[in-house]
C-alpha cells in the first residue's frame, strides 16, 4: 500500500533536516538558535544582562551586572557578585561568585554621579541539565537582587 504524498513528505523532510546536520561517524550537535532578544533587569542604579536569552546545553553565556553612580555599596573582592541557577522546579543548580578582576571595584566602592562600573560572570551550562527555563538570581554586594530568564536547551539546527 502506497502512503499518500503528505506522509512521505514529513518523514523525507526529517531525515533531509538530520542530514543537513552532517554525519561523519559521530552524532551530529546540535545547538541553541536565540529567538528572543536578551533579558534585562533594573533596580535603581542597577542593571542586569546576558548575552543571550537561549544558551544550548552545556553551552556558555555571559552575565553582567552594571552600576551607575552616585553609589555607595559593600562588594567583596573574594566574589563582588555573586549568580545563582534557579530550575522551574525552584531547585538552585548552580552558584557562582568569582573574584574581582584586577582593576574592577571592589570592598567598600562609592561612585560619583557619572561614574560606572561592571561586574562579569560567566556560566557554563552542566550539560545533564533538563532544556526549559532558568532563573539566573544576581547579586552585587549588599545591592538588591536582579532576577533574569533564560531559557536552555535545544531548538532545531545544527552548528
Amino acid at each position: 500500500m502506497r502512503l499518500p504524498p503528505p506522509l512521505v513528505a514529513v518523514p523525507l523532510g526529517a531525515a533531509l533536516a538530520l542530514a543537513a546536520c552532517g554525519d561523519s561517524g559521530q552524532s551530529a550537535r546540535c545547538t541553541a538558535h536565540a529567538s528572543s532578544s536578551p533579558p534585562v533587569a533594573t533596580s535603581g542604579q542597577l542593571t542586569a544582562t546576558v548575552d543571550r536569552a537561549v544558551v544550548p546545553s552545556g553551552g556558555s553565556l555571559q552575565a553582567s551586572v552594571r552600576v551607575a553612580g552616585p553609589l555607595r555599596y559593600q562588594a567583596p573582592c573574594s566574589g563582588p557578585v555573586q549568580m545563582i541557577v534557579v530550575d522551574s522546579a525552584d531547585i538552585h543548580v548552580d552558584s557562582l561568585a568569582p573574584p574581582a578582576p584586577r582593576g574592577t571595584p571592589c570592598g567598600a566602592v562609592s561612585l560619583a554621579a557619572g561614574q560606572s562600573a561592571e561586574y562579569d560572570v560567566p556560566w557554563t551550562a552542566d550539560p545533564t541539565l533538563p532544556p526549559g527555563s532558568y532563573r539566573l538570581v544576581l547579586g552585587l554586594g549588599d545591592q538588591p537582587q536582579l532576577v533574569l530568564q533564560v531559557r536552555l536547551g535545544i531548538d532545531v539546527g545544527c552548528g
